[in-house]
C-alpha cells in the first residue's frame, strides 16, 4: 500500500511538473501583450520599405518592421521610403516618400495623434463623439469626431491639402483660430494656405496627391 501511494505521488508530481513545463514553454512563445492593448505612448511599425528613420539620442536611426517608437519622436522617409504605423484602438498612419512627421508631439493630450511637418501622410482615425482625435500640420488642425481616414499633403510652399477618404472631419486654420472650423466630408478636399481662407481644392494648379 505504501509503495502504491509513493508511486501515485511520484506520478502526480511528474505530471504536475510536465504540465508546468508545457505551460511555461507555451507562454514563452506568446509575445507580451498589454492588457489594455497597445499603449498610447508608442507607435508600432508594421511595414517598412526603403529609407525610414527616426531620431534616437539626437541621431537618425534606420527603422525596421516590428519596431516601436515613443512619443515626441520625428519620423522621416527618403525618396523610396514608406512606413505603416499602428497606434492604439485601431488608429494608424502611413508615411510616404520624402515626408516628416512627429508622433504624439503633444504628450498631455492622447487624442493628438500626429504632426505632419512635410510630405504626404494618410491617417486612419478611430474617433467617437465622446473621444475626438486630431492631426496637426503647419497651417491646419484636423479634428475627427467619428471614424475617418484623411490624406494630408504639405508642399514646399507650406500649403496644406486635406483629402477626406472616408468619414468626416473639421478643419481649423491655425493662423486664423477665430474662424469657424470647416466641415469636410468623404471624397472632398480642401486647401489651407498662409494668409488665405480655407478653400476647396480644385483646379489644375493643385494635383491630387497619391495615397496608396
Amino acid at each position: 500500500m505504501l509503495g502504491f501511494r509513493v508511486g501515485v505521488c511520484l506520478r502526480t508530481a511528474s505530471c504536475t511538473f510536465l504540465l508546468c513545463t508545457v505551460i511555461t514553454s507555451c507562454a514563452a512563445q506568446v509575445p507580451h501583450l498589454d492588457p489594455g492593448g497597445m499603449r498610447d505612448s508608442e507607435a508600432k511599425a508594421l511595414a517598412i520599405t526603403g529609407q525610414v528613420s527616426w531620431l534616437r539620442d539626437s541621431r537618425p536611426w534606420a527603422m525596421s518592421s516590428g519596431e516601436s517608437i515613443p512619443m515626441q519622436q520625428a519620423i522621416s522617409t527618403g525618396p523610396d521610403g514608406y512606413a505603416h504605423f499602428l497606434v492604439t484602438n485601431g488608429a494608424a498612419f502611413d508615411v510616404f516618400a520624402n515626408s516628416r512627421v512627429i508622433f504624439r508631439q503633444n504628450v498631455a493630450t492622447p487624442s493628438d495623434l500626429v504632426d505632419v511637418l512635410s510630405g504626404r501622410v494618410r491617417v486612419h482615425l478611430t474617433a467617437t463623439p465622446a473621444r475626438h482625435q486630431r492631426v496637426f500640420s503647419p497651417l491646419a488642425i484636423i479634428s475627427a469626431r467619428e471614424p475617418s481616414t484623411v490624406g494630408v499633403a504639405v508642399d514646399d510652399e507650406g500649403t496644406v491639402r486635406i483629402d477626406v477618404i472616408e468619414g468626416e472631419v473639421y478643419v481649423q486654420h491655425r493662423l486664423r483660430p477665430q474662424s469657424d472650423p470647416v466641415v469636410v466630408k468623404a471624397i472632398d478636399a480642401i486647401l489651407v494656405e498662409r494668409g488665405e481662407q480655407i478653400s476647396e481644392a480644385s483646379g489644375p494648379r493643385k494635383p491630387v496627391p497619391i495615397y496608396g
